[in-house]
């Protein structure tokens, strides 16, 4: 089992890792949210089976459980929120229809 544990541990922390050299390489802010949140939330995934099935104590595992779970939900939420600050402030050019411009044009409004 302990074998088990350690490379979920490992795969976690290579999507952490190429979560953060994505971060780093990639060059537009939307990309860059993009590599910040879907990896590490899989590698928090990940990090949390393996100390799960390393420790195997209740209390513990519920406090993993916990962290894990807020981790999940508050990672895709700042970076939504990170997303929508950027093209308030920049308005980015865009491949394709802007489907997010009279949203923000009626909010600004009011």
């Amino acid at each position: 089992m302990d074998v088990v544990a350690g490379i979920f541990l490992i795969i976690g922390a290579g999507f952490v890792t190429l979560a953060g050299v994505g971060v780093m390489r990639f060059h537009d802010t939307f990309s860059r949210m993009h590599a910040a949140a879907k990896a590490p939330a899989l590698g928090l995934l990940c990090i949390g089976i393996g100390t799960v099935l390393s420790v195997r104590t209740v209390p513990a595992t519920v406090v993993v459980v916990l962290i894990t779970v807020l981790q999940l939900i508050a990672g895709p939420v700042s970076a939504h929120l990170l997303g929508r600050s950027v093209y308030r402030r920049a308005r980015p050019d865009l491949q394709g229809p802007d489907e997010l411009f009279d949203i923000v044009a009626d909010e600004d409004r009011t």
